[in-house]
């Protein structure tokens, strides 16, 4: 996957090498962790979203769906009401000109106790089909382990 990520705290993009779901309980809940393995010049981190719940994570699943195959002017959103995030996803432009890149703003919600600063991912749809395959991969995974 060719993904970048930005975010107000780094000077330049990072690039997602892997995503990571794990499953735990919370106040006798369900709830799943989503961690995207980054990496920035030779350094190699860990950023992980607000926990979410098994709807928000098929809300996540299918807005990774439909944005791999939006076509401009198409914008996606959706709020994880439970994980108090907004994604926000539409098509990129490049100096005046629309492209198969896409772009999905993450941002907490005003509601949400979880207050961080919004970041960007930039990638193309292949890559965003990509991923939204290897999301639904590691949630059948985790599912199906307990």
């Amino acid at each position: 996957m060719n993904i970048e990520l930005a975010t107000a705290s780094e000077t330049e993009p990072l690039e997602v090498l892997d995503l990571q779901v794990l499953a735990g309980p919370a106040s006798g809940k369900s709830f799943l962790s989503l961690r995207f393995l980054l990496r920035n010049d030779r350094k190699t981190k860990h950023l992980q979203i607000p926990t979410l719940t098994w709807f928000d994570a098929s809300q996540l699943q299918r807005f990774s769906q439909e944005l791999a195959v939006a076509q401009y002017p198409e914008i996606c959103q959706v709020d994880l009401i439970d994980a108090g995030l907004r994604l926000t996803g539409s098509v990129r432009r490049l100096a005046g000109r629309w492209t198969t890149g896409r772009t999905i703003r993450i941002e907490p919600l005003q509601s949400s106790a979880n207050q961080f600063a919004s970041f960007t991912i930039h990638a193309s749809h292949k890559d965003v089909k990509t991923y939204a395959r290897k999301l639904n991969n590691r949630l059948w995974e985790v599912f199906t382990r307990g």
